[in-house]
């Protein structure tokens, strides 16, 4: 039996003093290339609580300080998980806070990306933000920012709100309540891949959601299992709170503060905003443009309540586009250089497909909706158009 193989036994097998022991016995005997391999696919946290506190203090010197250049990002990212999954120690911080600043440069921004693509609430941002003391953060942040200066990332980092942006769900008539809109979940990937569909990391995709959290990450986690049961299987959500929900402009602080806390655990990377009309994003996108034009890509709003076009032209000269259909927004995406013609075109597809299968609430409906795509889809026609002439 292979050594992930035996490692994967040992977790899954009963508990007790001799597995624990040989555990740690076969990380420690393990060379640099199988121990990667044990750890490439581990589910960190089973690691760590398998082991008792003891064995536990063993494990974390052991990984994160003796072994710790020998170890690749995604193994290292794993490490990070078990680690925070673990009782909080003055041991677990400080070796969580010494397994950050050794990595640099673009081996920074790997580790940060794996980190922060968690399957559950324990990201980067609530690493940086809810687990360490403040001096160990500020430390990170010192270090995180040293790394990017001079580095610039081409793709950008994709911020996007729930409700009503990819679910309708809260002010939105024009779709029947519940689906996922069509083309939605298209466009996140195109973007993901970005123009030449050869991005430096996948899982470049952010969810930016009014939803409170909770100490236990328990509605952070159901989004997320929303979100992958839709086929987003890369993903970080950053929440709100219950406090935030009494008025639009305290979702936008909300959301404007958790922007601020993303844009410097990654500020190496612009963005990219997409949220809707219904709530507090069009406060949240007028910030945005307003205090970040430099590290702001593109910034488009669901336009889920119908504005004017006096609002939609006073909003454009400022920077921000309003959209109809996400095969309107690919093509604002594409002429901005943030998708690949394939991209735009699997937008288009999927886009197509998805309102073919609507269940409508009316013939009205539907007929009303398909006039904005017809007008948007001819756009996209134009443009794959020029782009293979």
């Amino acid at each position: 039996m292979s050594e992930p193989s035996v490692l994967q036994a040992l977790i899954a097998g009963p508990d007790g003093a001799s597995e624990s022991a040989a555990i740690l016995d076969l990380i420690r005997g393990a060379d640099t290339a199988d121990l990667n391999r044990m750890l490439a696919d581990l589910h960190g946290p089973s690691l760590f609580t398998k082991l008792d506190p003891g064995r536990r203090a063993e494990l974390t010197h052991l990984l994160g300080r003796q072994r710790l250049d020998e170890l690749e990002a995604s193994p290292l990212a794993h490490v990070v998980h078990g680690l925070q999954s673990s009782r909080r120690t003055a041991l677990r911080d400080e070796v969580l806070v010494e397994i950050v600043v050794s990595r640099r440069g673009t081996d920074l921004v790997r580790l940060k990306n794996l980190i922060n693509t968690a399957e559950d609430h324990q990201d980067l941002e609530d690493l940086v933000w809810v687990d360490l003391h403040e001096s160990d953060r500020r430390r990170v942040l010192a270090h995180i920012e040293r790394e990017s200066a001079g580095l610039s990332i081409g793709d950008p980092k994709v911020l996007s709100d729930i409700d009503d942006t990819v679910f309708c769900k809260l002010h939105d008539r024009r779709w029947p309540r519940g689906l996922i809109y069509p083309g939605a979940l298209a466009l996140l990937d195109a973007l993901d891949l970005g123009p030449t569909d050869e991005p430096f990391d996948l899982g470049d995709l952010t969810f930016v959601t009014a939803r409170p959290a909770d100490a236990w990450g328990l509605v952070e986690n159901l989004s997320r299992t929303a979100l992958r049961r839709a086929g987003v299987s890369r993903l970080s959500v950053l929440s709100g709170s219950l406090r935030a929900l009494v008025s639009k402009e305290a979702m936008a602080f909300r959301k404007l503060e958790n922007i601020d806390h993303y844009r410097r655990l990654f500020p190496e990377y612009q963005l990219v905003f997409i949220g809707d009309s219904g709530q507090g994003d069009v406060i949240v996108a007028e910030t945005l443009v307003r205090t970040n034009p430099e590290a702001t890509r593109l910034v488009m709003i669901h336009d889920v309540v119908e504005s004017s076009q006096e609002v939609r032209d006073r909003h454009a000269a400022a920077g921000i586009v309003f959209f109809d259909t996400y095969v309107g927004a690919a093509a604002e995406a594409y002429e901005r250089g943030l998708i690949s013609a394939r991209g735009l075109g699997q937008v288009a597809k999927e886009s197509v497909g998805g309102f073919e299968r609507t269940r409508w609430d009316s013939v009205q409906q539907r007929d009303r909706m398909r006039g904005w795509f017809e007008r948007d889809l001819a756009r996209v026609e134009n443009l794959l158009a020029d782009a293979g002439s």
